[in-house]
Formats: structure tokens, sequence, C-alpha cells
């Protein structure tokens, strides 16, 4: 379902800026952009609770809570993707 989502977020942003561009309406070329650069970054923001999820990490709440409270920040965005790398069967 969230798959279907971004893939129609993905084609509505497409579309605006293809509307904003042949009708010479630049601010629905804005928007796209700005549609587009959300879409990326949010992408980029949650990669570790993504790994985690993938990876089916025990500690994917904590990974989600470091990630989402503190993952804007570049330290504590290496820890949740640390913490989600961890794997404990080396011991």
């Amino acid at each position: 379902m969230l798959r279907n989502l971004l893939f129609a977020l993905l084609i509505a942003v497409f579309l605006l800026w293809c509307a904003g561009s042949w009708a010479g309406m630049p601010l629905l070329v804005e928007i796209a952009i700005w549609l587009g650069d959300a879409l990326v970054m949010a992408g980029a923001y949650l990669v570790p609770t993504a790994t985690a999820a993938l990876v089916k990490s025990p500690r994917l709440r904590q990974v989600a809570l470091i990630n989402v409270l503190g993952g804007w920040l570049i330290v504590p965005w290496i820890a949740a993707m640390a913490l989600a790398l961890k794997r404990d069967d080396l011991a």
C-alpha cells in the first residue's frame, strides 16, 4: 500500500512538472520540484528504519525512535544506522 502511495505521489510530481512546463506555469514546476525534493529527502531520512525492517532487526523500535526524533542530525542518524546493522550472532 505504501509503495502504491509513493508511486502515485511520484506520478503526481511528474504530471505537475509536465503541465507547468508545457503550459508556461512556473508555479506548477516549482511545486513539482519541492514535492520531488521532499520525497527524496524523506527516503534518505528514513534509510536506517527501512534497513532495520528489511534485515528484521530486533531493535526496530529503537532504530525508528532514534531515527524519527534525531535523524535530522548526522550523529543520531549514524547511530540509528549502526543499530539497524548490528548483528547479535557474531558474539
